[in-house]
């Protein structure tokens, strides 16, 4: 996960009607956000080839009252089926691009690199 500051009238068109920016500190954060799905399931039920898979998502913080949410910009997987599901059924802004991880563990350290590529070159996310 990766936090950085932003003017928050960036993110003025994508806060929902009835929240606020939730603040930290009194700035407004986004988040880059890699992880792995892992066994994951469809209404309970395993689909084949779509059970482990990389997500990167760009998202940032609001609140409604005192109740804090996350709300989503983007949303990458690799695979194209996801996306469309996530948007058809979620409304989620799911797109969908060719997509890699890299995880290294050694005795006191652990690497994580997530990667996807967007318009013909790979972008890359690690710790």
């Amino acid at each position: 996960m990766l936090n950085y500051e932003v003017d928050p009238a960036i993110l003025a068109p994508y806060i929902p009607a009835g929240t606020t920016l939730d603040l930290w500190q009194g700035k407004a954060l986004v988040s880059l956000v890699g992880f792995l799905f892992l066994n994951t399931r469809l209404l309970g039920i395993p689909v084949p080839y779509h059970r482990n898979f990389e997500e990167v998502n760009l998202r940032f913080y609001v609140k409604q009252g005192t109740r804090r949410g996350v709300c989503f910009i983007k949303e990458i997987v690799p695979r194209w089926s996801i996306a469309y599901l996530a948007r058809k059924l979620y409304n989620e802004k799911y797109v969908s691009t060719s997509m890699r991880h890299r995880i290294e563990h050694a005795e006191n350290w652990i690497s994580v690199d997530y990667e996807w590529k967007w318009q013909d070159r790979w972008q890359k996310l690690g710790a």
